[in-house]
């Protein structure tokens, strides 16, 4: 791997999805990243195993202490499953642990199998992951040979689309919420056909409604790319269009800079933005109401909530990027 091209560009709150390459680690990328751009903080949203592939978003410098924000969301595979074999890692990098004939098992049968794993689910943790045992990653115990304490995590799959079955393979489109392990999907799904199954390929298609193949670039063009003009950067207000949004004066940027509240003005609202009321924050007691704030040129400022104080809005910052 080559990481000759560098580049340093102004905008403090870079974002970037990129579309990962077989082989290459969620570290690898980032490590990348880091050399190109001449950035020390860089950190991702969702690991990406080194066979899968696809929307690997990656945040630069100040934009890190924006994935907290990001780490619920849902995402969206294209896998590939086996069937007839199964594997100690769920996937096509792992021991071969039992073979099975599929008889007459037809497209149909697997079909339905795989419907009866939407909605909520109890799902066991690969040996071979990073979930800790006791503070030590799973994977660590695995490769030692010691037995590793079987964990489950609660998930939900929203959606499971079999978009092609040509035996022993099947190709499903898959809607799940975080922390779901694809590959222990296709084991699931060998076991509840009876046959065994392991992951063959993953494609990670979307992180949330924001990160998509569609606007992802691969590292091998990001490795071409020379100036930032031609980085498609992605914009954080773009990320946060779903909060109300202030349009801070200078004033109000100082002193959010200094983390104190400011009050907030109906002018100070942009047209999409909610005129405060007393029962607006009498509900927002469990649900803040949650905002935005950007200067004269659109540089976002802060995010935090807005409450109301003695027949006035205050905004209270909770993340300051200026």
């Amino acid at each position: 791997m080559l990481f000759d091209i560098r580049i340093k560009i102004k905008n403090y709150l870079r974002i970037i999805n990129i579309n990962k390459t077989q082989g290459w680690t969620s570290f690898d990328v980032v490590r990348f990243i880091k050399r190109k751009f001449n950035e020390k903080k860089v950190g991702h949203l969702g690991t990406l195993d080194p066979m899968a592939t696809g929307v690997l978003p990656v945040f630069l410098g100040q934009a890190t202490r924006l994935i907290p924000l990001f780490n619920d969301v849902d995402k969206t595979y294209r896998a590939v499953c086996k069937l007839g074999e199964s594997t100690d890692t769920f996937d096509a990098e792992g021991r071969v642990t039992e073979r099975h004939n599929l008889g007459n098992l037809n497209p149909e049968q697997v079909t339905k199998a795989v419907h009866t794993f939407l909605g909520p689910q109890k799902q066991q943790n690969p040996a071979f992951s990073a979930s800790k045992i006791n503070g030590i990653p799973a994977y660590k115990l695995a490769r030692q040979g010691l037995k590793v304490p079987a964990k489950t995590r609660s998930v939900i799959f929203h959606e499971l689309d079999v978009e092609a079955v040509d035996l022993p393979f099947v190709q499903i489109r898959i809607h799940c919420s975080k922390g779901t392990y694809i590959r222990a999907l296709a084991n699931d799904l060998g076991q509840k056909l009876k046959v065994g199954a392991h992951l063959t390929s993953l494609d990670r298609l979307a992180c949330g409604k924001w990160f998509k193949s569609e606007n992802s670039i691969s590292i091998e063009k990001l490795q071409e790319t020379v100036t930032e003009n031609n980085v498609p950067w992605i914009s954080p207000l773009e990320l946060l269009d779903h909060l109300n949004t202030i349009v801070g004066s200078a004033e109000m940027v100082v002193s959010i800079k200094q983390g104190r509240r400011v009050e907030v003005l109906q002018q100070n609202w942009t047209e999409s933005g909610v005129k405060m009321t007393e029962n607006c924050v009498i509900e927002s007691e469990t649900n803040s109401v949650k905002t935005k704030v950007v200067d004269s040129c659109q540089n976002l400022v802060a995010i935090g909530h807005i409450m109301w104080e003695n027949e006035a809005s205050y905004f209270h910052p909770i993340r300051v990027f200026v």
